[in-house]
Order: structure tokens, then sequence, then C-alpha cells
């Protein structure tokens, strides 16, 4: 009887450790916290498709003040960004009109990131196409100088 309930105590362990294992990982491969449930990953070179920026207005973004509203042309256009995940934060280095900027931002939340008073939050990854919105100016007080922009990007 004691080994029957051995045999059926090491059975019920196996079970279990079979069942654990094969939900050990997450549906998400990307690394970015979400997105979803897709497997694309943010991390690579991604050109500037078009950017929409709007005013600030008692706190929030004024999305009937348009100030920017512009698409652009096709994969050669120098508007590249190149995004890569080191730990916990998002490294950015922005190619434009010949010139290279590099950006550490700090993670803030779930696809939340920051820069100084900056904000940057990834709304959509998908394998080709990525919507983020930036906040410039999002951690001051002055309603005056903050923004609120839409960036679409493509591979």
């Amino acid at each position: 009887m004691k080994t029957l309930r051995l045999v059926g105590i090491a059975l019920l362990a196996v079970l279990l450790s079979v069942g654990i294992s094969s939900c050990s990982k997450s549906d998400d491969d990307n690394g970015n916290g979400g997105g979803g449930g897709t497997s694309a990953s943010i991390e690579g070179k991604w050109y500037l498709k078009s950017e929409k920026w709007y005013g600030w207005k008692n706190g929030q973004p004024d999305m009937s003040t348009v100030t920017i509203d512009k698409t652009y042309g096709d994969y050669s256009d120098e508007r590249i960004w190149t995004i890569k995940i080191s730990g916990d934060d998002l490294i950015l280095t922005q190619a434009h009109s010949g010139q290279t900027k590099e950006y550490k931002l700090i993670k803030n939340g779930n696809n939340d990131y920051k820069k100084d008073n900056d904000r940057f939050v990834v709304k959509s990854v998908a394998p080709n196409s990525l919507v983020v919105d930036i906040y410039d100016n999002y951690y001051k007080d002055n309603d005056d100088q903050k923004e609120y922009g839409i960036y679409t990007f493509m591979k």
C-alpha cells in the first residue's frame, strides 16, 4: 500500500513539474513588457514615417491644437532611429540631417521610459511598424512648455 502511494506521489510530482515547465515561457518574447502578445521587438532600425504634435492645455494634451503634422517619404529619408534594450533601459540613437545623437531612457513603467523631463511611451509594436507617444517637458509644471507627439515608424 505504501509503495502504491509513493508511486502515486511520484507520478503527481512529474505531472506538476511538466505542467509548470510548459508554462514557464511567456508568449510575449519581445522583452518590451507587453504589446498585445505580439512577438515583434521594439529593438532594431526604424524609419520615421510620420509625426503629429499637439499643444498642451489644463495638464493634458490638447488634441484640438495641431502644431506639426508631417509625413515623410521613402526609406532613404535620414530620419532613422535605432533602438536597443539594455536591462530595463532603452538606448535610442537618432540620425537626422547627417548628425547622430544617442539617448539613454530609464524605464518608468510598462512600455514607458523617461529622459530628463521627457516621456517616451511605446503604444504598439508589430514586425514592421512602431507607434510611440512622446511628451516634451512632461515632468515640468509649466503647460506652455509642454507638447505631445505621436510618431509612426516603419522598418
